[in-house]
């Protein structure tokens, strides 16, 4: 798995004044994905400094969405684990 990160565009607003969130965009499969399975990119967006981040979507817009709204973000502990769901119900699709 690969993950590329850059600060957030102009127009999405910062969690806390002085935070710099991150918005990541991951390729590659999970830990346990079936080789083979379609594995699409995904973006979320984190903060390191308030322990946040977004539901992945394999939609930039629909990450930026879900940071606006606080009731969207998740603890970035886990991450992992919501990836390795999202990437099971695509496998699973496919």
């Amino acid at each position: 798995m690969i993950q590329h990160s850059r600060p957030l565009p102009a127009d999405v607003p910062t969690c806390v004044q002085g935070h710099r969130p991150q918005l990541v965009e991951t390729r590659g499969a999970p830990a346990g994905h079936r080789v083979g399975s379609p594995c699409p990119p995904h973006f979320h967006i984190e903060c390191h400094r308030c322990r946040v981040a977004t539901v992945p979507s394999p939609n930039r817009a629909i990450t930026e969405l879900r940071w606006r709204d606080p009731m969207g973000h998740i603890p970035l502990s886990d991450l992992p684990r919501v990836r390795e769901r999202i990437a099971a119900v695509v496998a699973a699709a496919a």
